[in-house]
C-alpha cells in the first residue's frame, strides 16, 4: 500500500472516531463542526521550450477537513479547538516540468495546519498550538470572489515551475523565488491574543517557534460594510524571525474594497529586509481589479516581485481569473497567467499556465 493511501485510512479512522463521539460530545455541552473541501484542477503549463499538462491539487485553496469543537465553561466565557489536517496529491505550487525538478507525480500526504485550543470572553480570544501567526494572511485579504482562480499569492499555482535561460534552455530560478508575496510567517507554534473588535479594527499579536527560530508578529485588521459604499476589508503586519544570519523581517498588508455595484479592487504591498541577504531588501506589489454579478465574478490582476532571488531582479505575474459559484458548496474556476523575469543578466522565456477546476465543500 502506498504512503498516501496508509496515511489517508489512519485519518479517515480518526475522523470516524470523532464523529462517532460528536453526539456525547455535544451531550456534554461540546458544540462539534465538521467541515472541509476538496480542490481538484487541470493544470497546462508552457516554460518557452517546453509544454505538459498536469492533474493538481490546487494550492489556492487545497484539500483539507477540520474539526471545531467549542462550548461554554462559565458565562462569558468559552473554549474550544481547531484541528485542520490538508489531505494534497500533485500539489500546483510543487509540481515541476520535465527535468526540471519532481516533474508531475508528487504522492499524496497528510500535513499539519492547526492544532490549536482557545480561550474567547469579552476581553479577546488567546490561541495556543500550531496556528496562524498574528499577521499570517494579512497580504490576501480580497473581496474580490476570484481567489479560487487568483490572488496575490502568485506563486501558488505553479510556483515550482523554473525560467528557461533564452540562450541556452537551461533552467533559471523558479516562480516562487522570484515572485512571492512574502506573507509574513505561515501556521506554527505560538501563543496569540487577538483583542475584540472595535468599530470595525481588531490587534492581533503573537510569539512563537518555527523550526529552530523565534517568530513575533503584530497585526491590524480591518473589516466593516459600508452600506451603500459596499464592504471595505484590509490589514496591516509585521513579523520578525531569529535566524542564523540575524533578523528576518517582514512589514506590509493588502485592502480590499468591494461596491455594491459588484465592482471591485484590491491592493496589497510587503518588504522584507533579511540581514545578510546579498540582495538586499526583497519587494512584492500586487493589484487586482474586478466584478462581480449574482453567481459570476471576474478579475484581472498583477504582481511584481523585486530583487527576490537576485539583486536587480523584475518578476512580473499578469493573470485573469473566473469563478462561478451555482451553489455555496461549489465553485468552478479558470485562471491564465503569465509570468517574465527580467535580470540584468541574461534573459529568460516567458511562463504560461492555464489552470480549470472545481472545489467542492462539506
Amino acid at each position: 500500500m502506498r504512503k498516501g493511501k496508509k496515511a489517508l485510512s489512519a485519518a479517515v479512522a480518526a475522523a470516524l472516531m470523532v464523529i462517532g463521539n460528536a453526539a456525547h460530545a455535544q451531550a456534554q455541552g461540546l458544540k462539534l463542526e465538521i467541515s472541509g473541501q476538496v480542490n481538484r484542477a487541470f493544470m497546462a503549463a508552457d516554460d518557452g521550450r517546453k509544454s505538459d499538462t498536469f492533474f493538481v491539487d490546487n494550492d489556492n485553496s487545497g484539500s483539507r477537513f477540520r474539526f471545531l469543537g467549542s462550548g461554554i465553561v462559565i458565562p462569558g466565557l468559552k473554549a474550544g479547538f481547531l484541528y485542520e489536517v490538508e489531505f494534497q496529491g500533485n500539489d500546483s505550487n510543487l509540481v515541476t516540468m520535465p527535468g526540471g525538478g519532481v516533474g508531475r507525480e508528487i504522492s499524496p500526504s497528510l500535513g499539519e495546519r492547526h492544532t490549536a485550543v482557545f480561550l474567547e470572553g469579552g476581553w479577546g480570544k488567546l490561541t495556543l498550538g500550531q496556528t496562524d501567526g498574528a499577521a499570517n494572511g494579512g497580504v490576501e485579504v480580497d473581496l474580490s470572489g476570484t481567489t479560487s482562480a487568483n490572488f496575490s499569492g502568485a506563486n501558488l499555482i505553479g510556483g515550482a515551475i523554473a525560467f528557461r535561460n533564452s540562450a541556452t534552455g537551461a533552467f533559471g530560478p523558479t516562480i516562487t523565488a522570484t515572485t512571492n508575496n512574502q506573507d509574513f510567517e505561515s501556521r506554527y507554534d505560538v501563543v496569540r491574543y487577538d483583542t475584540p473588535v472595535f468599530a470595525g479594527f481588531r490587534l492581533a499579536g503573537s510569539l512563537g517557534n518555527k523550526g529552530n527560530d523565534d517568530v513575533k508578529e503584530l497585526a491590524l485588521w480591518y473589516s466593516s460594510n459600508l452600506g451603500a459604499f459596499g464592504q471595505l476589508a484590509g490589514a496591516l503586519g509585521w513579523s520578525g524571525k531569529d535566524v542564523a544570519t540575524g533578523d528576518d523581517q517582514v512589514t506590509g498588508g493588502s485592502i480590499s474594497w468591494l461596491h455594491g455595484s459588484g465592482f471591485n479592487v484590491t491592493a496589497g504591498l510587503t518588504n522584507r529586509e533579511l540581514d545578510g541577504a546579498a540582495t538586499g531588501d526583497k519587494k512584492f506589489s500586487y493589484l487586482k481589479l474586478g466584478y462581480k454579478a449574482g453567481k459570476h465574478a471576474v478579475s484581472v490582476d498583477f504582481g511584481r516581485g523585486e530583487d527576490q532571488a537576485l539583486a536587480g531582479d523584475e518578476a512580473d505575474v499578469y493573470g485573469v481569473g473566473y469563478v462561478y459559484t451555482p451553489a455555496p458548496w461549489i465553485d468552478l474556476y479558470a485562471a491564465l497567467k503569465q509570468h517574465t523575469l527580467d535580470r540584468s543578466v541574461g534573459s529568460f522565456e516567458n511562463v504560461n499556465i492555464l489552470m480549470v477546476g472545481s472545489r467542492v465543500k462539506f
